[in-house]
């Protein structure tokens, strides 16, 4: 197993599990198609089909993972991680298409209903099959938890609606052997919406971070505390993190520092705290410094003005980078406010209420404003 396998890698665990998934929906497939096929079912017919395209999803799976494992090259300098991204996306659109196909099928099966010819061994076949797919999807998400793996808990996903799915095939089999009531085309309707549901709900968990999600809190809330835990640090803001697949992230940030320390110690302690973001989180990270004005009462007095005013229009305004410098016969107030996301105030109307205030409490100073919109 090891010849193809590198288990002890993240990406080769989720090949291995991928190959897994590969074999064991290829055998439940062609079993369900030849007794769907046998009896007539439409509903034991759609499910086969349904564990075929999972054997194609496993096969993209798989090739994801190799994907991602690939290093870095001229044209991919941040690694191809996110391919597996890209697997994950056809295996959510794999179970749309595939629902979307079955709740036709079933509709017409509805409209012009036949006679099913299933028996005990078809149900025992199919009780075999939501057995094998629910280990397997133990499988799954055991490997997605293991490696922070999207794209193998939307397979997960796929698999326990699949049991879900064949449920309800074996139970309309038993209306109709016990009681001649059939329902197949209606659990059809039933088996496809779980699966419309299920690819819909994968698909939302890839776009994320395709699209850039939010990171964890807790993974913020830790890198603030290694860089504003070192003494040296007053505060720190402007945080981004880029995330290129599960293991490559790059995370970039403005510390605060005293404008009184020399160029050298601020690198070095810079140094510092990049060496050790990276060794706790594994993340690339790079720290820019701003220097930070204390002990001069006429600087403080304008900062706590500032700070005062932008309480007033949000207690969750906040600002930095903040320098004073003269300004016809008062003075001139530069400094960035850190926006939340949801904040509904426009840029343009947040500067004119600061200035309307500024100019009320000290009618000759003014104010230049850099609003940061943050982004973690």
């Amino acid at each position: 197993m090891k010849k193809f396998f590198n288990l002890s890698t993240r990406e080769g665990f989720g090949q291995f599990v991928s190959g897994a998934g590969i074999c064991i929906n290829l055998l439940l497939s062609g079993v369900k198609i030849f007794i769907g096929v046998l009896s007539g079912a439409i509903s034991i017919i759609a499910d086969g089909l349904n564990n075929l395209s999972d054997v194609a999803t496993s096969a993209i799976m798989l090739a994801g993972f190799r994907i991602a494992a690939k290093p870095p090259d001229e044209e991919h300098p941040f690694g191809h991680g996110r391919a597996e991204y890209l697997a994950g996306l056809f295996v959510a659109a794999g179970m749309i298409l595939v629902g979307g196909k079955l709740l036709l099928s079933s509709v017409d099966k509805i409209i012009n209903p036949e006679e099913m010819d299933a028996g005990l061994i078809t149900m025992f076949v199919l009780g075999v099959s939501v057995v094998a797919k629910f280990f397997l999807g133990l499988l799954y998400r055991f490997a997605a938890r293991k490696i922070n793996s999207q794209a193998l808990g939307a397979a997960a996903l796929d698999s326990f609606t699949d049991c879900l799915a064949t449920s309800v095939v074996i139970f309309s089999i038993y209306l109709w052997i016990y009681f001649g009531i059939n329902i197949d085309g209606g659990a059809g309707v039933f088996v496809s919406a779980f699966i419309l549901r299920g690819g819909f709900s994968a698909l939302k968990d890839i776009l994320n971070p395709l699209l850039g999600d939010r990171p964890d809190p807790e993974f913020l809330d830790g890198i603030k505390k290694i860089v504003t835990d070192a003494p040296e640090v007053l505060g720190v803001h402007d945080l981004i993190v880029h995330r290129y697949g599960a293991k490559q992230f790059f995370v970039s940030m403005h510390v605060e520092m005293p404008a009184t320390l020399k160029l050298l110690e601020a690198h070095e302690i810079i140094d510092r705290l990049e060496r050790k973001l990276h060794s706790t989180f594994h993340v690339s990270a790079t720290l820019h410094v701003d220097p930070v004005i204390q002990g001069d009462s006429a600087f403080d007095e304008h900062r706590a003005l500032a700070e005062k005013i932008l309480a007033e229009i949000d207690t969750r305004l906040t600002l930095h980078d903040f320098r004073v410098v003269p300004y016809k016969t008062g003075r001139k107030l530069i400094f960035d406010v850190a926006v939340p996301w949801n904040f509904l105030m426009s840029d343009r109307d947040l500067r004119k209420k600061f200035q309307r205030r500024l100019i009320e409490l000290h009618h000759d100073d003014r104010a230049i404003i850099h609003l940061d919109h943050q982004f973690c």
